[in-house]
């Protein structure tokens, strides 16, 4: 009989021993926000003294930890950025089919006008949400059998016959972020010439795209030296014109991808041709999903020149 109860006694003890051991089990681990899976049933386990206490230091913890910062998936600047393009449609406000057809486009797309155009303004106050403007100002070409239109900017005006031409340029029209020559193949390799522009330019808070039409640019050269804002383009998508079509504009996409994917981002000017627009509507649906980041000309223009250019100059 003593051995036996002796027995129970034992057992007894070791139940006690257990339920206090999974008491102190559970205290902890809601102190530490873990949980046990298993429920406690009345009468199971005796209740914690002081459940208030514990459930304030509950709180507390969830507080603390939803006021602590997510850990990125990816730590910030280890992801690669991806390459940003830029599409800007050239000679706009001429013509309002041709501005139809380019406003249509999935954006973002810049769309250059011409400021002489009787209808520029109007354009450019419909211009689709995500499109940005441009102003295509007019310089001269070494072919004076090209057109440039009224008000064209030439070589042999002086520095104040420059500015005076280039103010009144661009206070036909407003809206516009920034300013890329139409034809300027002679204009836009005079370096007296192109310092006036920048200079008033950039007094203005515009940028400059160089569309170049020379293979003598000056006004990258200019910029470094000045710290103004220029970019370059660096892909025409229709420079075959007549002979344009939908392939050939898809092929100048796809050397477009390749300079975006070499030196970070690139630029591409086309016109409202058919043919460009058509390849353009089915290119910018899709860019995206192959990595590429569309984005206005304006979004550029804090990016500097690749090295590799810079030290090719």
């Amino acid at each position: 009989m003593k051995r036996g109860k002796s027995t129970r006694k034992g057992v007894r003890a070791g139940q006690l021993g257990w339920l206090a051991l999974f008491a102190a089990g559970v205290l902890a681990g809601v102190g530490l926000g873990i949980t046990t899976g298993v429920p406690v049933s009345q009468g199971s386990v005796a209740a914690p003294t002081d459940v208030d206490g514990i459930r304030r230091s509950a709180a507390s913890l969830v507080a603390r930890r939803s006021r602590e910062t997510e850990i990125p998936a990816v730590p910030n600047g280890l992801m690669p950025p991806r390459p940003r393009i830029a599409i800007v449609i050239d000679d706009m406000g001429l013509s309002w089919d041709a501005f139809d057809a380019a406003n249509d486009l999935p954006s973002p797309v810049t769309l250059s006008f011409l400021p002489y155009g009787k209808d520029t303004q109007k354009m450019i106050e419909a211009l689709a949400p995500g499109h940005d403007a441009m102003l295509h100002l007019p310089m001269e070409p070494v072919d004076h059998r090209e057109d440039a239109g009224p008000n064209m900017l030439t070589v042999d005006e002086t520095r104040e016959e420059i500015r005076e031409t280039l103010s009144l340029n661009l206070g036909l029209v407003q809206g516009y972020s920034g300013v890329n020559n139409h034809t300027g193949s002679l204009f836009t390799s005079n370096r007296e010439g192109m310092e006036v522009v920048l200079k008033e330019l950039d007094r203005r808070g515009l940028f400059f795209l160089d569309s170049i039409t020379t293979a003598r640019p000056v006004a990258h050269r200019i910029a470094q030296a000045e710290g103004y804002r220029v970019l370059e383009r660096n892909v025409f998508l229709d420079h075959n014109y007549p002979d344009v079509s939908v392939s050939s504009v898809k092929s100048q996409l796809a050397a477009l991808e390749e300079v975006a994917k070499a030196d970070g981002y690139a630029v591409a000017i086309g016109h409202p041709y058919r043919a460009t627009l058509v390849a353009l509507e089915t290119w910018l649906a899709t860019a995206e999903s192959r990595g590429f980041d569309l984005v206005l000309v304006k979004d550029l223009t804090t990016t500097r020149p690749p090295t590799t250019l810079v030290r090719l100059r």
